[in-house]
């Protein structure tokens, strides 16, 4: 317990993972989650904190705060990973969890969930303009705190976690806007993110294939653009509990709720986004990630069969 009060060492993620198990199972709270994300301080993001805030508007914070979301720790940029899009004139959010947190599962997202609240309340200045939250689990005992927190509908045992805010406030001047800082938080954020994630191969490789999912560079082509071989970047990978391909399919599973997400995209073009020449290969893909065919996604979103 005595590291948890130095300064010059780091928690693992076991140790942190340990701390929240003890606090929920002391506490007996179903909602600790929805309340450590809401009352957690900006300050606890650091340099990332003053790089969001010095931004000129919230979809270039957002752009830089998804980049570094793996440099505060925790649960970001690993076990679970929140990626944005624009649907039908709403901003959105989606939340994705890797099924490895157990009894953690509900506490992580919801801290994550609140805390977007709280991070935007102050990097706008004023509440963010949320108008849905969908959540892939049941309804907890402690919806009202919901109902508080987001101040609008929430639908609850739908396929995916999203946000959704009015898409109006994205290029809105914000409050705190500086160039210069920005610059310079971004190069601090941008060092200290690859001194912590030295080791984290997987989200390396992320950035990499997420900027065109339907393309992923093959596994050689891969380590070179890492500087390292193809057995040391496989050894790498299967240390961090990842397979190549598994890492790619993951990075299309979320893109693919995500686009899905948005009626007005046929089932057709969205497996042509993620490079899939035919359409079974893609439902077949689908379906193996999520149980679900892409029209049975949307009929759960939707109430709907939606663009098939």
């Amino acid at each position: 317990m005595n590291d948890l009060e130095r300064l010059d060492i780091s928690i693992s993620g076991a140790t942190h993972r340990a701390l929240l198990s003890d606090a929920l199972h002391l506490t007996g709270e179903s909602g600790l989650g929805l309340k450590l994300g809401y009352q957690r301080s900006l300050a606890t993001y650091d340099q990332l904190a003053y790089l969001i805030m010095s931004c000129a508007t919230l979809r270039e914070a957002t752009e830089k705060g998804l980049k570094y979301q793996n440099y505060p720790g925790r649960f970001s940029g690993n076990a679970i990973i929140t990626t944005f899009s624009e649907i039908d004139g709403q901003g959105c959010y989606q939340v994705s969890v890797k099924e490895d947190l157990g009894e953690l599962r509900l506490l992580a997202v919801e801290d994550l969930l609140s805390n977007i609240m709280t991070t935007a309340r102050w990097v706008l200045g004023q509440p963010l303009p949320v108008t849905q939250l969908r959540c892939d689990y049941p309804e907890p005992p402690h919806v009202e705190d919901y109902r508080a927190i987001f101040d609008c509908p929430v639908q609850f045992d739908t396929p995916v976690i999203q946000l959704f805010f009015d898409a109006a406030i994205l290029d809105q001047p914000l409050p705190n806007a500086s160039p210069q800082s920005a610059r310079l938080y971004a190069s601090v954020c941008e060092e200290k993110s690859i001194t912590r994630q030295g080791g984290s191969v997987a989200w390396r490789l992320w950035q990499i294939i997420v900027k065109d999912p339907a393309n992923p560079p093959d596994m050689a082509d891969a380590a070179q653009a890492l500087c390292c071989s193809t057995r040391t970047l496989h050894r790498k990978l299967q240390s961090e509990g990842w397979q190549y391909q598994q890492l790619i399919d993951q990075i299309r599973e979320i893109h693919a709720r995500r686009v899905l997400s948005d009626p007005t995209l046929a089932v057709t073009q969205v497996a042509l986004q993620l490079g899939y020449s035919d359409h079974s290969g893609f439902l077949k893909a689908f379906k193996k990630w999520t149980g679900l065919t892409p029209t049975e996604f949307r009929t759960k979103l939707w109430g709907a069969s939606i663009n098939p």
